[in-house]
């Protein structure tokens, strides 16, 4: 492992993610509206090309990432990126209203609420197209098979970074599970100053705020980590990780469609879930992840690339 570029490498990267999460979280704090919501999502979307332009500046070998699209025998990891992530957030949601029936809602409460909070009307707009908060649902459902393929352009800025270069510099001096841990937490304290000045993720208000919710993320972080570096390893192309890391993004996005918001635990058990980055609604990715990873290390011993 090049220890001065990758601490190179990992200091650049957070000076340049945290000074702009930094900006978009105390422009959000001044401005609870959508000029301000949309000011901090931009930051977090240009946060997302750190990593990759840091291993530009280290003179990361961009070559052997893989960026020409491999098909051929990757089917199977296609379609794991693309839908997986909807099947495990739907499962996590379930455990999490299971425990917690008060906080599932069909009517939308959440959902207007928060867009209440940018000065719109979702039931109004929803009125006067002639549709339900239900037909509205269901409308979504084209958007949602698509979204990750979306995604992709946002998060291969980050996975360049991360899997392209990180993560294999870490593993030659440090084996493969080390990697995925350190890694993990590397890839967690990127998105700190957005989580702990922002509320990125948790809000403020949570269970154990602040460190749960940065302790749950980080577990969440290594865990993602393992799947998207072996979904990499097993296909030896850059874009397939940042489908996962997309298509993950947005089914993340699912189960507001069902939170309560005229219930004051929605906001105070969000490190629980029903977001898949919850603790509890993360246990059916963390099982994957497990998974994932132990059948990755009996496949391949320790070894990341090839």
């Amino acid at each position: 492992m090049d220890k001065k570029k990758v601490v190179k490498f990992v200091v650049i990267t957070f000076v340049l993610a945290w000074v702009l999460e930094t900006i978009g979280s105390v422009y959000l704090l001044g401005h609870q509206d959508m000029t301000g919501k949309s000011v901090f999502q931009g930051c977090l979307v240009v946060c997302m090309f750190t990593p990759i332009l840091s291993a530009l500046l280290v003179k990361a070998d961009f070559r052997g990432m893989g960026w020409k699209p491999k098909f051929k025998g990757n089917i199977r990891w296609l379609f794991f990126c693309a839908y997986i992530p909807a099947v495990v957030t739907a499962a996590g949601a379930a455990l999490f209203f299971l425990i917690f029936p008060a906080l599932f809602d069909t009517s939308g409460s959440y959902m207007m609420a928060q867009y209440k909070a940018m000065g719109l009307d979702l039931d109004q707009v929803l009125r006067e197209s002639g549709m339900t908060y239900q037909t509205y649902m269901i409308a979504n459902i084209p958007g949602m098979l698509f979204a990750p393929f979306i995604n992709i352009f946002a998060a291969i800025g980050e996975e360049a970074g991360w899997r392209g270069f990180l993560y294999p510099e870490l593993n030659k001096s440090m084996g493969r599970v080390k990697t995925w841990i350190a890694g993990g937490i590397i890839w967690s304290v990127f998105h700190f100053p957005a989580m702990l000045i922002g509320g990125y993720e948790y809000g403020m208000e949570y269970l154990g705020a602040p460190w749960l919710g940065l302790l749950v993320f980080t577990l969440m972080c290594i865990f993602m980590g393992i799947m998207e570096e072996v979904v990499y390893d097993k296909t030896k192309c850059i874009w397939f990780p940042a489908l996962l890391h997309g298509s993950i993004n947005a089914m993340a996005t699912i189960p507001q469609l069902f939170m309560n918001a005229n219930s004051s635990d929605t906001a105070y058990y969000m490190v629980l879930g029903p977001l898949p980055n919850g603790l509890i609604a993360g246990v059916p990715m963390f099982i994957l992840a497990v998974i994932v990873g132990a059948w990755a290390l009996k496949n391949k011993g320790k070894k990341v690339m090839s």
